[in-house]
């Protein structure tokens, strides 16, 4: 996460399960499981990814995590795991 200025929130990953999709795959699952008002910029690879997420309104890098946690638990991201 950044200063409390920007409202931002930067999630990171990797993959742990070689067989689990790649990252460029994922992520777009990691996105579609979160609100379509938060403005989400992806970037990914094979092995790992990033999503910077700056939500809407009064929600915060709590809603954030706690909304992205969740989608960790999900069976479609099984082989991967939160780094940041």
């Amino acid at each position: 996460m950044n200063d409390r200025h920007d409202p931002q929130v930067v999630i990171t990953a990797a993959r742990h399960d070689p067989g689990a999709a790649p990252g460029q795959t994922t992520v777009i699952r990691v996105l579609s499981m979160l609100p379509a008002h938060w403005v989400c910029t992806p970037a990914a690879d094979r092995d790992s990814f990033e999503l910077r997420v700056r939500p809407h309104g009064a929600e915060d890098a709590e809603a954030v995590s706690a909304r992205v946690a969740r989608a960790f638990e999900d069976p479609a991201l099984r082989g991967w795991r939160r780094t940041g």
